[in-house]
């Protein structure tokens, strides 16, 4: 019974230590999200083009339409980029003047439409849209050209 009693305290310890080491390690190990372009190229690049300066190859299809350099953004809201409202411009939910009537997919309708057929209806797919437009947007900011 002693014998059971020391391994069972000594279990504990080891799963406390281990668990403080995790702890500790986890907070000088700080994750660091790198913006990476693979949404904006499968999503946006046919009309914005690769390096998001609106030459993208469907320009050539959508005469007159100039979808406008989005590196630009910050320096065209006085410096600071509009994050909010770029969220909204994908999204869907504003419409885009550059374009007119709007010629820009509605990506929260398509990344919704693609997330029921893959997954099924499923409280969680307006989470899975929510973070490919905010992908995007993160890639946005850090290709701003200037303040």
């Amino acid at each position: 019974m002693m014998i059971t009693s020391m391994v069972h305290l000594l279990k504990v310890s080891i799963v406390l230590v281990l668990i403080h080491s995790s702890v500790a390690a986890a907070q000088d190990n700080q994750l660091i999200y790198e913006p990476r372009p693979d949404e904006f190229v499968n999503s946006c690049s046919s009309c914005h083009g690769r390096d998001a300066k609106g030459a993208g190859f469907l320009t050539r299809v959508f005469k007159g339409v100039n979808p406008g350099d989005l590196t630009q953004l910050s320096r065209e809201n006085n410096g600071k980029f509009p994050f909010d409202r770029v969220y909204e411009v994908i999204d869907g939910r504003a419409d885009v003047a550059a374009h007119g009537e709007r010629a820009m997919p509605v990506w929260g309708d398509r990344y919704m439409n693609q997330s029921m057929n893959e997954y099924g209806p499923d409280e969680t797919n307006v989470f899975r849209v929510r973070n490919r437009i905010l992908e995007l947007v993160h890639y946005l900011q850090s290709i701003q050209d200037g303040p």
